[in-house]
């Protein structure tokens, strides 16, 4: 989930004042018209013609001899997105010495404004593109009407820093610019990656054309007709280049790319407490392999750089293999010891919840104890439907929507366990949940509270604000956002929980806690950021953790505090030792409690507990 924000920021004056520099005039360039192609117009077409995809064509610069880096200036790329804008915007682009700002504006009031200084090497950013760009028929992204249904969200925010815009440094890249007389034009990455999180458009240049979309997991790979035959963006890429080794300025250009990336957009480099990206990859000894001009010593460094924080949300998700950047490191013990305790925990609960009957476990499946006093089930990822999954055509709910949006599934399951009058205690168990739609967490939680209200609160670490999101669902359909859509009141939640439970899955059991729901298990896996992709210029792609944070706020105080070190249980089966470790050479030791998904012995757990 982004943040929601229309404000007019007040940027610094130094980035919006004429500057006093040298008007320096760069002739070394040459010009190309090529192609623009926003590939969600034919994304779901079953014989895909890219032709259906244009959108326009610009005149890029290139300097001389760099022909696979494209500079055009700051209103070259923001008219990419001027067919998608909703009705009543307006786009501007304005040079002032060396400064351009882009400035969106919606019905007069500004949603979006960012300007960039080559001579600083910064740019700063207030509030996001995305609340201005269409959706559905017409759009780039399909609407979310299913996510918005039986809840009811008001979002607040509060400022805790001086300034309420996002400033990111280029400092330590080495991104230059072209100046054609007033014109400045700036490399594609720079621009791309400075401004694909606010939108949700990726736009990457693959040596024959410029592509723009939205899905940057599988842009690089959909199939498409270029004439009369099939190709792809990463192929047609492969073909440029012909597998040739990567030049120099170019090499530098992807390593400026991925540091400019990890200094400015990773959300827990001040976890880690790192100030500067470029000192701790040098550090680590990774920093001189960026720039190494052997392609498989780059490939390893960029997928360690990122390995090595550990962390389920980040990582070198795909690489292009035209210049042969695709060889891997391994993953950190934490991430190895989490995937195998999913899998050996995936099992436990497959016997003990099947038991003798062939019939697969599902998410919702009911498991009562034999007083029948407590009931356990399971989910493993937040998820909503779509339209059609989960409405007729008629606008009734689906039979089995529930098997499509976890909205409907808690819907269902809490209404079968209210049939059994003698139930006091249900256990939600979220051990193997790896996360998913934000949005759901914020329709489930008031489900768990008395008086059907629950709220969870965002940190923007680039701005210095919170966000705060309270929320109520109607979860029996009549309408109305009360108690009665509460469970609360009926039953003692608790939730299960291991290292796996991770993002989402870990942030719905802080959140729980703090309402008063009691955790039982293993701390939680942490993930407290929101992902963000990053598409680098060669056509690889960094997943990793965002800039947005989940957590607590306190208001009083005016401090947040993250959830990346996860829940801990106030019924804890373990005795703080990990349910898995793994050695050197990836080898698990298991130490999973007896009796973790016996929901008799959770039974006798939480007896135990409410009886200290």
């Amino acid at each position: 989930m982004k943040k929601k924000l229309a404000l007019l920021s007040v940027l610094p004056a130094l980035l919006l004042s004429s500057c006093s520099f040298l008007d320096i005039f760069n002739s070394n360039s040459d010009e190309k018209t090529v192609g623009v192609y926003v590939l969600d117009l034919i994304a779901y077409d079953d014989n895909p013609q890219l032709s259906e995809a244009k959108v326009a064509n610009l005149d890029l610069r290139f300097k001389n001899g760099e022909k696979y880096i494209p500079y055009l200036r700051l209103e070259q790329y923001a008219s990419i997105y001027d067919k998608f804008f909703q009705e009543g915007v307006t786009s501007k682009v304005t040079t002032n010495g060396f400064i351009s700002q882009w400035t969106i504006e919606k019905n007069g009031e500004m949603y979006f404004v960012a300007a960039i200084s080559p001579l600083e090497k910064t740019v700063i950013r207030a509030g996001d593109i995305s609340n201005v760009l269409r959706t559905g028929e017409g759009g780039i992204t399909p609407p979310l009407d299913v996510l918005g249904y039986g809840v009811q969200s008001n979002q607040t925010y509060e400022q805790l820093g001086e300034n309420n815009y996002s400033t990111f440094t280029y400092k330590d890249c080495d991104f230059g610019y072209i100046r054609s007389g007033t014109d400045i034009y700036f490399p594609l990455g720079l621009l791309d990656l400075s401004f694909c999180e606010s939108s949700g458009l990726y736009v990457t240049y693959n040596y024959k054309n410029l592509y723009a979309s939205t899905s940057a997991d599988d842009f690089g790979d959909l199939a498409f007709k270029d004439g009369f035959s099939y190709t792809s963006v990463d192929d047609q890429m492969a073909k440029a280049v012909g597998y040739t080794a990567m030049p120099d300025y170019l090499i530098n250009y992807n390593a400026s790319a991925f540091l400019y990336v990890m200094q400015n957009f990773y959300g827990l480099r001040k976890y880690h407490a790192i100030e500067n990206m470029k000192e701790f990859y040098k550090k680590n000894g990774l920093y001189d392999k960026f720039y190494s001009g052997v392609a498989s010593t780059r490939g390893y460094a960029f997928s360690e750089a990122v390995n090595l924080f550990d962390d389920n949300h980040t990582g070198i998700v795909r690489v292009n293999s035209a210049w042969g950047e695709n060889t891997r490191a391994p993953y950190a013990k934490g991430i190895v010891a989490r995937n195998k305790l999913e899998e050996r925990l995936t099992t436990l609960r497959k016997e003990k919840y099947q038991g003798t009957s062939l019939i697969e476990p599902a998410e919702g499946d009911i498991r009562y104890s034999d007083d029948v006093k407590t009931a356990m089930f399971f989910f493993d990822s937040f998820k909503y439907g779509t339209y059609d999954e989960v409405f007729n055509k008629n606008g009734t709910i689906k039979s089995d929507a529930y098997e499509y949006d976890t909205f409907f599934l808690f819907q269902k399951t809490l209404k079968e366990i209210s049939n059994h009058s003698s139930v006091e205690n249900v256990i939600i168990d979220v051990s193997l949940n790896g996360g998913g739609t934000l949005g759901v967490l914020i329709k489930l939680l008031p489900l768990l509270s008395k008086n059907n209200s629950s709220s969870i609160n965002f940190y923007e670490d680039s701005d210095e604000m919170v966000f705060t999101y309270s929320s109520a669902s109607d979860i029996n359909g009549d309408g109305f956002y009360n108690e009665k859509d509460a469970y609360g009141n009926k039953f003692n939640f608790y939730i299960l929980t291991s290292d796996c439970s991770f993002s989402c899955g870990n942030a719905f059991p802080c959140y729980a806690q703090e309402m008063g729901v009691k955790i039982i298990g293993e701390t939680s896996g942490g993930g407290e950021c929101a992902v963000a992709i990053h598409y680098l210029p060669n056509s690889q792609y960094v997943y990793h953790s965002s800039n947005l944070h989940l957590g607590s706020y306190n208001k009083s105080a005016k401090t947040f505090k993250g959830f990346e070190d996860g829940a801990t249980p106030d019924i804890p089966l373990t005795d703080g030792t990990p349910m898995c470790t793994v050695d050197d050479d990836g080898n698990p030791t298991y130490h999973i409690p007896g009796g973790f998904y016996d929901v008799n012995s959770l039974n006798e757990k939480i007896i135990e507990y409410a009886n200290k």
